[in-house]
This record gives C-alpha cells, sequence and structure tokens, in this order.
C-alpha cells in the first residue's frame, strides 16, 4: 500500500516558541522529519502545508508537493483540512512536522500498524497513533482522505477517538517523540535525530546530547 502523507509546518519566526530557541531549529526539526518522509518506501506523495515562503522553498526543492495555507493563522486544524483537501485517492495520513528522531523505517512500520488497524476494524475511519507523552497525536490515518477529521491540538488523541477514530499502540519511540519543550528536545537527542537538527544546535552551542541518528539518504535542499 503506498500512502499520501499530509505534513503540517508552521516555520516562521514564531515557530516553536515553547522551545525557547530561534526559528532556525524549529525550520530544523521540519527539515529533519520531511527528510524521513520523502524516503520512505511506502509514501507516493508528500503534501507539505505551510504559510512560510522559506519553508515552502525549502520542501518544493526537496521533492515534496507545497499547499499554501487558505486562512493562514488559522490553526493546525485548518491548515490539515487544506492538505487533506489537496490529498486526491487512496490512503491519507496526517503527520506531525516535529519529529527530528524519525527514520523511513519508523513511518513504513507506523504506517503498516495503521493500514492493519484499519483493516482489521472496518467499522473505524481513522487509526491515530498516540504521542510520546499519551496525549496528544502523532499520526492520523484513514482510508481516504474524506474519512479523516482532524482535531489536532491539546487531548487530540481523546477528540480523535471520540470521532471514530482507532487508537493504535505501537512501540516506535523515534515516530511518537514530537518536541514542543526543551525536555522533549532532550529526549529526542537521546532517541538520535537528523542531521538538520544536530547541525543547528551545534552551530549555536547548544550540543546534541545522543547525537545525529546514523546517517541516512540525503536529500536535496535539506541535507
Amino acid at each position: 500500500m503506498r500512502w499520501t502523507i499530509v505534513l503540517p509546518l508552521k516555520g516562521g519566526p514564531s515557530a516553536k516558541s515553547r522551545l525557547e530557541a530561534g526559528p532556525e531549529l524549529a525550520r530544523a526539526l521540519a527539515a529533519d522529519t520531511l527528510t524521513a518522509v520523502l524516503a520512505c518506501p511506502v509514501v507516493s506523495r508528500t503534501v507539505v502545508v505551510t504559510a512560510d515562503p522559506g519553508t515552502a522553498a525549502e520542501a518544493a526543492s526537496a521533492g515534496a508537493d507545497v499547499v499554501g495555507e487558505s486562512g493562514p493563522g488559522d490553526g493546525l486544524v485548518a491548515a490539515v483540512r487544506d492538505g487533506v483537501a489537496a490529498a486526491g485517492p487512496g490512503p491519507v495520513a496526517v503527520l506531525l512536522g516535529d519529529l527530528p528522531a524519525l527514520r523511513p523505517e519508523d513511518l513504513t512500520d507506523g504506517l503498516s500498524a495503521v493500514h492493519d488497524t484499519l483493516r482489521d476494524r472496518p467499522a473505524a475511519s481513522m487509526a491515530a497513533v498516540p504521542d510520546a507523552a499519551g496525549t496528544g497525536t502523532v499520526l492520523l490515518a484513514a482510508r481516504g482522505a474524506a474519512d479523516l477529521d482532524p482535531a489536532f491540538g491539546p487531548g487530540s488523541l481523546v477528540a480523535h477517538v471520540r470521532r471514530g477514530a482507532v487508537r493504535v499502540e505501537i512501540v516506535l519511540p523515534r515516530l511518537r517523540q514530537d518536541v514542543d519543550t526543551p525536555d522533549d528536545l532532550r529526549t529526542a537527542l537521546g532517541l538520535g535525530v537528523g542531521r538538520r537538527t544536530a547541525g543547528t544546535l551545534r552551530a549555536n552551542g547548544t550540543g546534541t546530547g545522543g547525537g545525529p541518528r546514523a546517517p541516512g539518504p540525503r536529500v536535496p535542499g535539506l541535507s
């Protein structure tokens, strides 16, 4: 099965403000996430949604299809809906854009798990993979775009289950570790982050803790 991935990327100076870091780090988190998605063998199309021109240019250079936000500033759910509307036929999944430790094989395994869940639960409209904290959603998948009913934000996992999603419990820490706070970043570093995040932290004198992950496929414009 081949998937379309919708990847909302905020970009700009206000991205990841809770990290207490500059926009370069937010851009790096997004770049490493996108690199892993584009290298995933079961992803046939990647739709990046952003209102930030710099993020859009990088994503397009790397090989993603870029969709502008129809209402910049309207929030994550509105951006996700813009991407889902452009997804086309076939299975679609929405992935958070702040997963710097993600590797292509993690996404492959995650998509395989949600596929099996949807196959075994025909009455379910969606499948949701929890974040590391167990309250948010890092991956929301459906058989088609029309079945996706996103509710991203605080407590999104419960909201997605209420809207018909099945919770998918999998042991894939690099997929589930999103980064919103300095503690999240330290955990991601322990898992091994991508080149862009590691390089940005080194350039800022922050250090990389667990160090960058082993080299993976290089993506022009993002590696």
